[in-house]
């Protein structure tokens, strides 16, 4: 097992580099914390690069060639914000290309446009995981699909969940070719969740956190919906909307078998 005590060390100085989405562009490989979301990447095939450790008896699975120990002081400044994880991993990033993306008629495709918090991206992947949906698209993204707080948030399903980005206009020719109809969200819609077909081949896009679907989206839509609010907000956070339309799909799914 490889120590490293300097913070000068270039795969110490690499890793840090990790923490910025311009770190992670430029090296093109993402950071990993945490034993739940470390393990669940490599069960779906991410090799590590490196795996960093403070304590050299963690118990850990990966080839012990990729291990490496870091000084307490330099472990915890890696680590990413407060957090007390034993391990930190290093992988090169996962594609997202979304030609590679495989679509069937089987469950609706969930598009996400322009989402900036990646809390948010995080904690809609974990519901797609959650709720069995084929996919998740994300067009014209403004955070990073492997931001370590998207990564955090989705629980590690980011790597389990079939994902793929690309511009709104790259998704829409995507989803036309494969013959899907398009819902948008929208407060404005006289059309309530429960009364939309949410099987088969159908994408609901659902907007950016402020300024919600843009005019594009709506423009190539069949389908028009919203949620009823029964308060003074007209909207759910993103996050929260997704969780309901993908489960509300799960119960169609459900009541057709």
């Amino acid at each position: 097992m490889q120590q490293i005590t300097s913070s000068n060390n270039p795969k110490f100085k690499d890793a840090m580099q990790l923490h910025s989405a311009r770190g992670r562009k430029k090296q093109n490989r993402i950071i990993i914390f945490g034993r739940r979301e470390i393990e669940r990447a490599i069960a779906v095939g991410i090799d590590p690069v490196q795996v960093f450790v403070a304590d050299p008896t963690v118990s850990t699975t990966v080839d012990s060639s990729v291990v490496v120990q870091l000084t307490d002081d330099l472990f915890a400044k890696l680590n990413y914000g407060n957090r007390q994880d034993d391990m930190v991993m290093v992988a090169d990033r996962p594609s997202t290309r979304l030609d590679k993306l495989e679509l069937n008629n089987e469950s609706m495709v969930l598009v996400v446009e322009s989402i900036e918090n990646p809390g948010n991206l995080g904690g809609i992947l974990r519901s797609a995981d959650g709720s069995g949906i084929q996919s998740v698209i994300v067009a014209d993204p403004r955070t990073d699909l492997f931001h370590p707080n998207a990564i955090r948030n989705s629980s590690g399903a980011v790597f389990s969940v079939p994902t793929a980005t690309g511009s709104n206009g790259e998704v829409m020719k995507r989803l036309h070719e494969a013959e899907f109809e398009i819902a948008v969200a929208t407060p404005d819609a006289t059309t309530e969740l429960h009364q939309m077909q949410l099987t088969g081949k159908i994408a609901v896009v659902l907007g950016n956190e402020a300024d919600g679907v843009s005019q594009g989206w709506t423009d190539a839509a069949k389908y028009r919906f919203r949620l009823p609010m029964l308060g003074v907000a007209d909207s759910l956070n993103v996050s929260v909307t997704g969780a309901i339309v993908m489960y509300e799909s799960l119960r169609q799914t459900r009541e057709q078998k």
